[in-house]
């Protein structure tokens, strides 16, 4: 059974009562994109940005708050246990780190590349900074 705060919100938005004193640091379902649309709409109409192993396509979303999608394609990594480890460091590197994306919200796609599984949190971290610090997403 739904509890009272969670009932009735939709996937894009955030329950009330879900502020920053509850899960401030958590993945939450509306932080994630999920339909095919929204990824064909970052990439059509979003901007471009290129790391040494992560591309990375954003564009402005109307809500409150940033999304995430991932693509971490099987035809570089056969093994599943590999693209799980990508996946799972993008998903902690926007947790820990998208209160300092600048605003407005953001529909992100990361676009994995090899090599991006030899990283680690750190490295990371240090990658998507160059894309998302000092200005470099202004004007979009």
């Amino acid at each position: 059974m739904q509890s009272s705060v969670t009932q009735g919100c939709s996937q894009d938005e955030p329950p009330v009562g879900a502020g920053p004193a509850k899960g401030l640091f958590r993945f939450r379902p509306w932080e994630r994109l999920r339909s095919s649309k929204d990824y064909q709409k970052v990439k059509n109409t979003g901007k471009r940005r290129r790391a040494r192993y992560f591309g990375v396509n954003f564009a402005p979303n109307g809500l409150s708050h940033h999304r995430l999608g991932m693509v971490v394609q099987k035809r570089h990594w056969s093994a599943a246990v590999q693209r799980n480890r990508i996946k799972r460091a993008l998903r902690e590197w926007f947790r820990l780190n998208r209160q300092a994306i600048p605003h407005p919200a953001l529909d992100i796609v990361v676009i994995a590349y090899p090599g991006a599984e030899e990283l680690s949190l750190r490295e990371i971290t240090a990658e998507m900074s160059s894309v998302f610090g000092k200005g470099n997403i202004r004007g979009s």
